[in-house]
């Protein structure tokens, strides 16, 4: 429950009193202030906003809402577990005010942002992944992704401009601390966690989905009803974005193309699957719409416009995805390739396989990309010469594999090992 204090001028103690029965509020305290009357209210979280537009009807009130669960007890005591269990999401109303309250400000937006860019850069350099952890717990990229989605449930588009302004100036000024220490420390090649995180999954879609949710239930939830810190949440909607801020810094610096795209591509997909799964469930679930919050008068026509330009622009996006082989599918290729390489292998009855992988690089042979086929084997008929299995495992890769993918240009590594 919540607890509101409630001061409005005399006359209306029986017609409050009233209608805090109509919203099932309980424990309810009043005493008169001169010419004043002031009420302690303590309601159910999702009929506070429906409780205000109702006093709204009364002279201009003024109300004081403390938005912390309180758990009120009241006769018969044998009830009093059901009533502690008070699990109601919050109001539209504090869920609205709440996102409006969270914004802080704009030093502590760049600060923060750049803070995240250096981190995350000195991760990639080094190869220590922890270090990216960090950076997502610095990046404050969840705070204006979700109050862009507010904005939108909400029909308000001062608050979807302001907060798609933030997040792109904490994408920015990421990307400018990444570029700096590049500058700072230079790179002539993309390190191994840079290899690695710059490949797109064809699954990459799923994760700015299920992180929009994932906030916006945790925003909705009341405190006593989340089984998940808030921290842990934005650390989910941040995850895909603090490494692909950093690549895009030092990519820039290297003019290496393709890290730049597929990172921009990614950094823009989370944006558009965060908005789009954070929205409906503010506006399913929280209640948050264009007429159900107190006071809020947005465009229901704004909100329907702009879900529907996100849901376009995540359509276009997976289209080229899908379009282009291999350039933002190469971290689900390897695992698709490498199934099949482990297929084939297991065929030939005269090796051992002891490990196999496919990778990619950002390289290119005669404007193809190029993948390589990777084993390291040993065999079990040790007369068998080293060089004469090398090549016949490697003519029966060439001519047995088979896989839905074109314009691959097929290296292969087999390293056969001595008994």
């Amino acid at each position: 429950m919540r607890q509101l204090i409630l001061k409005i001028p005399g006359g209306h103690k029986d017609e409050v009193l009233k209608t805090v029965e109509e919203f099932h509020g309980k424990n309810t305290i009043h005493f008169a202030n001169g010419d004043q009357d002031v009420f302690y209210i303590y309601l159910p979280n999702q009929k506070v906003n429906d409780f205000l537009k109702k006093i709204d009807d009364y002279e201009e009130p003024e109300v004081n809402l403390i938005p912390r669960g309180v758990i009120a007890l009241y006769p018969p005591a044998s009830e009093a577990p059901d009533q502690v269990a008070d699990v109601q999401p919050k109001s539209s109303l504090e869920i609205y005010l709440g996102g409006i309250q969270s914004v802080g400000s704009i030093f502590g937006l760049i600060g923060y942002s750049f803070v995240s860019g250096i981190i995350v850069w000195i991760g990639l350099f080094t190869n220590v992944n922890f270090l990216l952890v960090a950076a997502m717990l610095v990046a404050p990229f969840a705070g204006p992704a979700m109050n862009a989605a507010l904005g939108t449930a909400a029909g308000k588009t001062d608050l979807l401009k302001s907060s798609l302004g933030r997040y792109g100036m904490a994408i920015l000024v990421g990307i400018v601390a990444s570029f700096l220490m590049t500058l700072l420390f230079p790179l002539t090649t993309l390190t191994p966690l840079m290899e690695e995180i710059s490949q797109v999954s064809k699954f990459a879609v799923l994760l700015p989905l299920v992180s929009g949710f994932a906030g916006a239930v945790n925003i909705c939830q009341s405190e006593r009803d989340s089984l998940v810190s808030g921290a842990a949440v934005g650390i989910l909607v941040a995850a895909s974005l603090a490494p692909p801020v950093g690549l895009v810094g030092a990519g820039l610096y290297m003019m290496d193309w393709p890290v730049v795209f597929s990172s921009l591509f990614r950094i823009l997909l989370q944006l558009l699957g965060i908005h789009l799964t954070a929205t409906l469930v503010f506006y399913f679930y929280g209640k948050v719409n264009p007429r159900g919050v107190r006071f809020l008068k947005g465009s229901k026509m704004m909100g329907l416009v702009t879900t529907g330009l996100v849901v376009i622009g995540i359509g276009a996006m997976m289209f080229w995805q899908f379009s282009q082989p291999p350039f933002l599918r190469k971290a689900s290729m390897n695992t698709e390739l490498t199934e099949i390489l482990d297929s084939e292998l297991q065929n030939l009855s005269y090796i051992k396989v002891l490990h196999k992988g496919v990778t990619f690089t950002n390289e290119k042979f005669q404007d193809t990309p190029v993948v390589t086929f990777g084993a390291t084997i040993m065999l079990k008929d040790t007369t068998m010469d080293q060089e004469t299995a090398k090549k016949r495992i490697i003519e029966y890769l060439k001519k047995n594999m088979e896989y839905d993918y074109d314009n691959l240009y097929e290296v292969y590594d087999i390293k056969i090992m001595d008994r």
